[in-house]
């Protein structure tokens, strides 16, 4: 299959690989690769970063937006995390968005890519139009959550349809966050297609999760992700099964007031607090786990976790909010229970004291995963739909050639034949002057 290049543009990527921020970003780059694109990402600079350094058989380079000491914004938990912690950092963004743009515009002609895919729909939307005029290259949108939220309300509506208008494609990574988006001008070849999962890397451990009595919570410590609610559903537990164990990985805002919690009743021994582990260390994670919850209270885009978990044998029990329930099968793969610290607690219960369920519901999660986001797959649907952009904006791009050709050709014939005519006519007025 005939090589592409490809450019992946992106506000989120691993600082190195094996980093936990973003890891599915370079795995859809390193799968693509796999397939035959020669793939370049293009990501924020940080201090202590490379400009430009090989990742395997994926290029990384990273654009600069201010003196290298104030570049902070694109990293340390994401973009909007870091302005709710700090607000001022805003004055940064007009910088960061235009030197994005002008490194983007610049290497995609540069090194004539043959198309350009832009992960999150902003803030590419806020110059994708001139973008491709000037380009002229083909253009993938690909939203993922926070973007899509913003993308179909208010004035980020309007910037993100001007931008619809001249992508030739987008994807979005599940059938709701495509809900979301109903009232916008969508291109035409608008596709759902979920993020990948390494599947090989993801797999069941040694252990069944009858084998263990932990509860493992993997995100951020927000009042939004339900968090509080947690852990007073894992009070509740702890009071008819003693033995119970809580584990949370992830950081944020309450994590204080949950050490609080915990100290007044005295269960900081029932719960392990980990600010962050390497991505590859959540496998093992996982796999020693009974039961992943994810007790967000916002509907989520798609539910990382409990896809990675699945993948590992592990069932999660989940309000089922937003893309949460095409990944949660409740009842299969899975509990999804009402947004209640009492559905809650019954949910986990019930894993917990029924060693049968909580493997049957484990292994059926790997099945039902197997079949709908490893990243072969996954990426297989991406390289699908990116040929046959690259194939259409060629065939559009000679059409609009062909069409240019044709009036050119017209006034030349016209214009050459009044030159023959008007030659003609003064040779017969000569001829007749000298009969």
């Amino acid at each position: 299959m005939e090589s592409k290049k490809l450019l992946v543009v992106s506000t989120s990527f691993p600082m190195r690989p094996g980093d936990g921020l973003s890891p599915f970003i370079l795995e859809f780059c390193q799968h693509l690769s796999n397939l035959g694109w020669d793939v370049t990402a293009l990501v924020p600079h940080h201090k202590g970063l490379k400009d430009r350094e090989v990742w395997g058989a994926v290029t990384v380079r990273r654009f600069r937006y201010l003196p290298e000491s104030m570049e902070d914004v694109g990293y340390s938990g994401g973009i909007m995390p870091n302005l709710k912690k700090r607000p001022w950092k805003i004055l940064k963004i007009p910088f960061y968005i235009y030197s994005m743009y002008r490194e983007a515009l610049n290497i995609s002609v540069e090194e004539k890519f043959d198309l350009v895919s832009f992960q999150w729909i902003f803030p590419a939307s806020f110059w994708l139009g001139r973008f491709a005029r000037v380009s002229g290259l083909p253009i993938v949108l690909t939203g993922h959550g926070t973007d899509i939220h913003m993308a179909s309300r208010g004035i980020f509506k309007k910037f993100a349809d001007w931008s619809f208008k001249k992508a030739d494609a987008l994807t979005v990574n599940s059938a709701y966050m495509k809900s979301l988006l109903k009232d916008n001008l969508l291109p035409q070849q608008t596709e759902v297609i979920y993020v990948g999962v390494d599947s090989e890397k993801f797999h069941p451990g040694n252990t069944k999760p009858s084998d263990s009595k932990k509860i493992l919570y993997v995100g951020r410590l927000i009042k939004q992700k339900g968090i509080e609610l947690l852990v007073e559903a894992f009070i509740d537990i702890t009071k008819q099964l003693p033995d119970a164990k809580l584990e949370i990985i992830g950081y944020g805002p309450e994590k204080e007031n949950i050490k609080a919690i915990l100290k007044a009743v005295y269960l900081e021994e029932s719960v392990a607090m980990i600010d962050t582990v390497p991505h590859d260390d959540l496998p093992a994670i996982y796999s020693q786990s009974r039961v992943l919850v994810l007790p967000s209270l916002i509907p989520e885009g798609l539910g990382m976790t409990p896809a990675e978990a699945g993948l590992c044998g592990v069932p999660t029990v989940t309000f089922g909010l937003g893309g949460t329930s095409e990944i949660v099968i409740n009842n299969k793969t899975g509990l999804i229970v009402e947004p209640s610290r009492e559905a809650l607690r019954g949910g986990l219960l019930k894993l917990l004291q029924n060693d049968s369920l909580a493997d049957n519901l484990g292994q059926n999660a790997r099945k039902f995963l197997l079949d709908i986001i490893p990243w072969p797959k996954i990426a297989t649907r991406f390289d699908g739909l990116f040929r046959e952009v690259v194939e259409a904006h060629g065939a559009k791009q000679s059409k609009t050639k062909s069409n240019a050709i044709l009036p050119a050709i017209i006034i030349f014939l016209v214009t050459f034949g009044y030159i023959i005519k008007t030659f003609m006519d003064r040779f017969e007025r000569i001829v007749s002057l000298i009969k």
